[in-house]
């Protein structure tokens, strides 16, 4: 409930324009915990828990600098066109809700199967939904129920106030996160919560738009205006294949671990590929220690 306070007023808006069921506004409760930068087994991501496939069918973008699954706003959308369209396909929304889980095609091999038997094709009747699915509603229930009379399951849930917490602004297609959460005067990591679809530490991209808290815009563009600094401390180095990590890693002043964590790369890979993108510090002198040949080429993000 705490983590929703950001989302909430956004979600239950876009949910009641549409007339859609209200409670829809509380699944990333169940989906994701209200955590905007969650990540199932299944690789499913964000608050709304999109999978890659399904993300890109409903037209959230998904590259090496940003995840449309993870954008508050975008991926809101696209999740509640996504159940509209199970609910056009399948009738109830008790349906469309078990297929957002488990998937359409799923239901709808469940629903032929009880037709072909003459059972009844409700969700109830559906006896061989996966365990998960079948706790799906009932756990949203539950939620809605504590949500609207706490008191009655003995807890105290602090008020949400009826009105936006976010707003969006324009931005530079090159500014470090930290920076912009600066610009912002506002903690880093309430920064990330509202902006989780810049996956690393450089926002880029043409006319890249950040959600700040209503009352830290002007604060933002204000900072902005009159910033005489760099707005980004990376750059980019293309390497050649075969390049070794820590090698670069020594090479830029950082240590492996967080060249990694910084690129997505994964905990054990030693060497790059051909053409592989990596952000490192601008600050840094590109050392020329190491033969020509085996050294990839420097890019600034500007």
């Amino acid at each position: 409930m705490d983590r929703s306070k950001l989302y909430l007023y956004y979600i239950v808006e876009q949910v009641q324009k549409r007339g859609m069921p209200t409670e829809i506004a509380l699944l990333p409760m169940i989906e994701s915990a209200y955590v905007p930068t969650a990540v199932s087994r299944r690789k499913a991501s964000g608050i709304w828990q999109f999978i890659p496939g399904t993300g890109k069918k409903y037209g959230l973008e998904q590259d090496w600098w940003y995840d449309g699954r993870r954008d508050v706003i975008e991926a809101t959308q696209a999740a509640l066109d996504y159940l509209q369209t199970l609910y056009n396909e399948f009738g109830t929304w008790e349906l469309a809700l078990a297929a957002y889980n488990c998937g359409e095609k799923k239901v709808a091999r469940l629903l032929a199967y009880n037709k072909a038997r003459g059972l009844p094709q409700d969700y109830q009747s559906l006896k061989k939904l996966p365990r998960e699915t079948r706790n799906y509603i009932p756990k949203l229930i539950a939620i809605k129920n504590i949500v609207n009379d706490p008191k009655a399951f003995g807890l105290k849930l602090d008020e949400i106030p009826n009105e936006p917490y976010f707003t969006t602004v324009s931005a530079p297609s090159h500014i470090d996160v930290k920076v912009a959460a600066r610009l912002a005067d506002m903690p880093l990591d309430e920064f990330v919560s509202l902006n989780p679809a810049h996956i690393r530490p450089v926002i880029r991209g043409d006319s890249a738009t950040l959600l700040l808290p209503v009352d830290k815009a002007d604060t933002f563009n204000e900072n902005l205006e009159n910033r005489d600094k760099p707005l980004t401390s990376w750059q980019i180095y293309r390497a050649v294949r075969g390049e070794w990590l820590y090698k670069i890693a020594q090479r830029f002043g950082m240590t492996l671990e967080r060249l990694k964590k910084v690129n997505g790369i994964l905990p054990r890979s030693r060497v790059t590929s051909a053409g592989q993108i990596l952000l490192v510090p601008a600050d840094i002198e590109f050392s020329m220690r190491s033969s020509r040949k085996s050294l990839g080429s420097l890019h600034p993000l500007y």
